[in-house]
């Protein structure tokens, strides 16, 4: 019976890693992918003196997009309230871009650069979110 009881706890430590590392793999791509995302617009916008040019419109359409598809897949790991902060910011940027507020798209755009950086403190494995 000790044998069991300790092959059982072996098995759910091991789940347990096993879980730690598909959230932290999970949250690290989607955060990596918003990065690069937030890196595309800010080159893109720095480059143009009017933001509602196609070619950054469809940049910020794929940021929305891709954000969209993984912020389904991180609510399954997370409080949806705590990253839907992200969607918020991005609808800001499509409406700012919309009225080529070039001041307060830059400040949505460093306000979704800034939630991606924070997130990576708070999602995924590591000693300081277990203690």
């Amino acid at each position: 019976m000790k044998i069991f009881s300790r092959i059982t706890l072996f098995f759910i430590f091991g789940l347990l890693i096993f879980f730690c590392v598909i959230e932290d793999v999970v949250a690290g791509v989607a955060l990596q992918a918003l990065q690069n995302d937030c890196a595309r617009v800010e080159q893109l916008s720095l480059e143009k003196d009017d933001i509602r040019d196609m070619e950054l419109a469809l940049a910020v359409d794929t940021l929305e997009y891709n954000w969209t598809v993984n912020e389904s897949n991180l609510c399954y790991l997370v409080n949806h309230k705590n990253i839907q902060e992200v969607g918020v910011e991005i609808s800001k940027l499509k409406v700012y871009q919309s009225e080529n507020d070039v001041k307060e798209f830059r400040a949505s755009l460093e306000a979704v650069k800034f939630y991606a950086h924070s997130y990576r403190h708070f999602m995924g494995a590591n000693l300081h979110n277990v203690i």
